[in-house]
């Protein structure tokens, strides 16, 4: 596997260090190391697979009660669990407290409950389970916060289920897995072991018993010793199991996890990569990236109980489960259906992602009731329409629609559709999220004028691997189709076209254009955007790739993302190769893994195709019209150029619109701001409840030119106008406003730069 170290790490490293994430949970004893940067690509397969699932099974699946963390809570007075459960005071009233039971003293009877499951055939019976359910692979914990083995571990020599039990949870739930064709991964929550049982609250219990140090960890912190040890149960899990997939939960972001240079997160990374290529049969392999831990081109991007407002441009997963309050069993649960995550699947399919859904069984290894019935409608449902989502990649559209995926909740009615395409991009999938209104599916993206219909071949309702004929008009406010027996609930039809294509349909020119989402291109080939994860373009001599705009506004330069090897030529043309050039640019080699680089064009109205051609070599990420934003002058926030996450306008209390919505890790970027001679002062017009944000400079982790924020303005559509001093900068710049590891949500309605001369009066 190639390994480069380059510029834009080494700023990540620094923004890390800066950032101090999570430095509370333990004292650094050595400086971060470089961060590499990683040649890695999502796997076909992962790609093809679509949905997975997880499994939360251990000792906490005993008491049952408040969540999977129970043995955190179980011991700190006051304290709340995540389902807004009371443990401590349940443990007490159930158990006598802390003080005369223990967490250790819940093993002897999930001991007898794994070898219930063993003996009732659990791993094969799981694995038929998820095969019904559809299920492409499997990720069982393996080791949870409470740092309680489920395989054969070498490290963990007294806390794992083969010593207490002879059972090799991990291996049998692989071989059922495996022998059913599903890929199968582990997860490893063992990072967050040295503070998950508070030895202050456990005073005068068994956590301060050296005795059961290797269960409830040596204290201190993340320390070397904790930290190494974590390296060691990472390595052996590879070692032992060879996993399709590596899951992570959200410590793995501390430094202390890239300190050691014998036991650090990337080392563990490439480590994964370089044996995976060793594997006899390995068709790939995946890691899962949460709260920065790796940058979303060097590990999958993951989000947990969350999904996107729009199409990611690098892969990504989202996990999320079955139950409401816990990701382990617990007596009272609140479950959801299956036609919820029906819904959540195709949403989030339709965004270039996948589904990872959690399963929490009980202690004798029996899988909920409500949770398999969850799992066996949404098989059920694929086995009639998953053609609409196996082996899929994103459209030009996501859909259309009032409702998007708002965090962990998939409600949807008929008139939201989702889109989605063969990977030979010869059929186009539209999928209702609902019961189609009163027999017809109306798809207003496919209206006459903005979409041509004249190839279409045959559309049809899906039935498997067969098709039910149905018939179709184009007017000038919908593509429809008429399903005289429409099924209830989501359903998904398929168009087909007499030349194999689809045709392309308008997409705004001022928004982001994925450089992969072109209608034609020749001479291209595929690459990976280092920074972001995103697929790009890359020409060698000459080539072009096509793409069908609506030029909306009245905007007068093109901001392309290239690669800092870029060399050549860009020329823009519109309507054919041979047709009217409005633009052209000249690109040099840059230190830069990546940089804007800015193309004025002559102003274009309505619908065109735009020809990129390129002379020499030259890599493209993404594109987006826009206008040229200067100094002393307010930006609106909704007119970013680039977003990155869950990040998206919406409408603002104060009339327009506002960027909010944004999650841990998002970004948001303004390109080719114009600074003048010298800005020394910003302003932002804010809302919230107390949170923060900052702008940086020339990158996601570039230098801090304002940290803005807390605003307490009294809520989301109470907007106040801040000021903030910042280092006099000159001359043209990308502006990046981030969400950073330690910050959250905040509405965004305008940003202002100022040489001193601009006030918000004026």
């Amino acid at each position: 596997m190639k390994r480069v170290y380059g510029k834009a790490a080494c700023m990540f490293l620094a923004a890390a260090v800066l950032l101090g994430v999570f430095t509370g949970c333990g004292k650094k004893e050595a400086a971060t190391l470089e961060i590499p940067e990683i040649d890695y690509t999502v796997p076909e397969w992962f790609r093809d697979a679509k949905f997975g699932v997880f499994i939360h099974y251990g000792v906490y699946s005993v008491p049952a009660f408040g969540d999977e963390w129970y043995g955190h809570w179980m011991y700190i007075p006051g304290s709340s669990a995540y389902g807004n459960s009371d443990i401590y005071t349940h443990h007490l009233e159930t158990y006598g407290g802390a003080e005369v039971f223990g967490y250790k003293d819940f093993i002897p009877d999930f001991v007898k409950g794994i070898q219930t499951w063993q003996q009732n055939g659990g791993a094969e019976a799981w694995a038929e389970l998820f095969e019904a359910a559809g299920a492409r692979y499997v990720v069982p914990v393996a080791i949870h916060h409470d740092s309680y083995a489920l395989y054969a571990s070498d490290v963990q020599k007294t806390y794992n289920s083969v010593a207490a039990a002879g059972v090799d949870y991990v291996g049998e739930l692989q071989a059922a897995v495996k022998a059913r064709g599903m890929k199968f991964g582990v997860s490893n929550h063992f990072a967050e072991n040295d503070w998950f049982f508070d030895e202050e609250a456990g005073k005068n219990t068994d956590l301060t018993d050296k005795a059961y140090a290797e269960l409830y960890g040596a204290g201190g912190g993340k320390t070397k010793a904790h930290v190494k040890k974590w390296y060691a149960i990472s390595t052996e899990l590879m070692d032992k199991y060879k996993p399709d997939l590596l899951y992570y939960d959200f410590d793995l972001a501390n430094d202390a996890f890239n300190t050691y240079p014998d036991a650090n997160r990337y080392l563990m990374l490439q480590r994964y990569y370089d044996e995976a290529g060793t594997w006899e049969g390995n068709e790939g392999v995946v890691c899962c990236n949460k709260y920065g831990a790796f940058t979303d081109a060097q590990a999958l991007p993951d989000k947990e109980r969350s999904g996107l407002a729009v199409i990611s441009a690098c892969y990504w997963q989202s996990d999320t489960s079955v139950g409401k309050k816990s990701w382990g069993y617990t007596t009272d649960e609140v479950y959801r259906s299956g036609e919820e995550f029906i819904c959540a699947l195709v949403d989030i399919v339709s965004k270039n992602g996948n589904l990872l859904l959690n399963v929490g069984p009980r202690a004798d290894g029996s899988i909920p009731e409500d949770c398999e019935k969850a799992l066996r409608t949404l098989g059920a449902w694929l086995d009639i329409y998953g053609d609409a989502v196996y082996a899929t990649r994103p459209w030009l559209v996501y859909g259309e629609g009032n409702a998007q995926n708002e965090g962990d909740s998939y409600v949807y009615s008929g008139s939201d559709l989702r889109f989605t395409r063969s990977k030979n991009g010869a059929s186009l999938y539209i999928t209702s999220l609902g019961t189609p209104e009163n027999g017809r599916m109306e798809i207003k993206t496919l209206r006459e004028g903005a979409w041509n219909a004249e190839t279409v071949a045959s559309v049809s309702l899906l039935n498997g691997s067969e098709r039910k004929p149905l018939s179709w008009q184009q007017t000038e406010t919908a593509f429809c189709i008429t399903m005289p027996e429409a099924p209830e609930g989501p359903c998904a039809v398929e168009i087909t076209f007499k030349d194999g294509v689809i045709p392309p349909v308008a997409t705004p020119a001022a928004a982001e254009t994925r450089a992969i989402a072109y209608c034609g291109e020749k001479g291209l080939t595929l690459g990976t955007d280092h920074v972001t994860g995103a697929q790009t373009v890359r020409s060698a001599g000459e080539a072009y790739a096509a793409y069908v705009l609506d030029f909306d506004k009245l905007d007068d330069q093109l901001t392309l993302r290239l690669s800092g090897a870029s060399e050549g030529k860009i020329t823009l043309r519109t309507d054919g190769l041979n047709g009217d050039i409005i633009g052209e640019t000249k690109v040099s080699p840059s230190e830069d893994d990546y940089r804007s680089v800015f193309c004025a064009y002559t102003p274009q109205k309505g619908v065109h195709t735009l020809f990129l051609t390129f002379e020499g070599n030259i890599e493209l990420s993404a594109f987006r019209a826009c206008s040229e934003k200067r100094i002393n002058e307010i930006i609106e926030a909704e007119d970013c150029d680039l977003t990155h996450g869950s990040v998206r306008a919406e409408p603002c209390a104060e009339g327009g619109q506002n960027l909010g919505y944004v999650t841990s890790g998002d970004w948001a970027v303004f390109l080719n701001v114009d600074l003048g001679e010298g800005a020394k002062e910003v302003y932002l017009r804010l809302a919230g409840s107390g949170q923060s944000c900052r702008l940086r400079l020339d990158s996601p982790v570039g230098p801090v030119l304002a940290e803005c924020g807390p605003a307490d303005t009294g809520g989301w559509g109470s907007y106040e106008t801040f000021r903030y001093d910042i280092a006099p900068v000159s001359g043209v710049h990308d502006i990046y406003l981030t969400y950073d590891t330690d910050r959250s949500d905040l509405n965004v309605n305008w940003l202002a730069f100022s040489d001193g001369t601009f006030t918000p009066d004026n």
